[in-house]
């Protein structure tokens, strides 16, 4: 038994010992003008976006020439990846396309309540008791969980209790995403096209039961689109941004008033 611990306690040693030097070989030292110029470069987010923990962290395996691709940074955008580029001595062709946060619903005052919450006042407690205080089990809860994660004041409640998104303040962080419980938030090219404001998956009665303003997958708008910009998957409608051409024929054809 006392054989067994002391091996335990060797191999622990010898591993720490091969971590340490690890460490010692590839790491960049603070002073490195690189590393300086990468650090000053980034948006200094620490939004973790990129992969990595921090725009530090980001900067340092740059800095030491691994495979860490130049347009991990989308906060950043097309300016720091050029900057990037040009402490690097590196030539890109890559562009980073301006993303911005979208709620894909719009439930609020129309979605009908289940029972009465009066708890602790944020998404992700509610979200604890019976999947949310809302009779819809996709639907936003509104308590404002984004709102208060978002450090740019990208995010406000409107007033029919749905967050809505300032595209101009979005730094395209992730971080209201991350901090939905539902899943409502998705990146989404900041272009003007037509979106089906709905994450209701039931069909036809069931959806529009427990909200207003539901998608009812009725494929309406599937067959009206004269570009085949809309399919219906897993029971709700969704637009291809790349063929809508933003005609509006949809808009005026959904029962629900879903596509906006």
């Amino acid at each position: 038994m006392m054989m067994g611990f002391f091996v335990l306690v060797g191999l622990g040693v010898m591993l720490g010992a091969m971590l340490a030097y690890a460490s010692l070989c590839f790491a960049v030292p603070e002073d490195d003008p690189i590393l300086q110029s990468l650090q000053k470069s980034l948006p200094g987010y620490n939004c973790g976006v990129c992969g990595y923990s921090g725009c530090t962290a980001y900067a340092e395996e740059l800095a030491t020439g691994k495979k860490a691709a130049l347009n991990l940074c989308r906060p950043g955008g097309q300016e720091t990846l050029q900057k990037i580029s040009a402490i690097l001595h590196k030539k890109t062709n890559t562009t980073i396309a301006k993303h911005t946060a979208f709620v894909f619903c719009r439930g609020g005052v129309r979605s009908i309540d289940a029972y009465t919450y009066s708890g602790i006042q944020n998404c992700s407690a509610a979200t604890l008791v019976q999947g949310g205080f809302k009779k819809c089990r996709w639907g936003c809860l509104g308590l404002g969980d984004c709102v208060k994660a978002c450090n740019f004041g990208a995010i406000t409640m409107g007033e029919d209790n749905v967050p809505i998104v300032n595209p101009d303040r979005c730094t395209d962080c992730c971080a209201c995403a991350k901090a939905c419980p539902k899943g409502l938030i998705q990146f989404v090219p900041q272009k003007e096209v037509k979106r089906v404001i709905c994450s209701n998956h039931d069909f036809g009665k069931a959806a529009k039961s427990v909200c207003a303003v539901a998608c009812v997958a009725c494929g309406i708008c599937v067959k009206s689109c004269p570009f085949q910009a809309i399919v219906l998957k897993e029971k709700l409608a969704v637009v291809d941004t790349a063929k809508c051409n933003n005609c509006g024929i949809c808009t005026e054809k959904c029962p629900t008033k879903a596509i906006v």
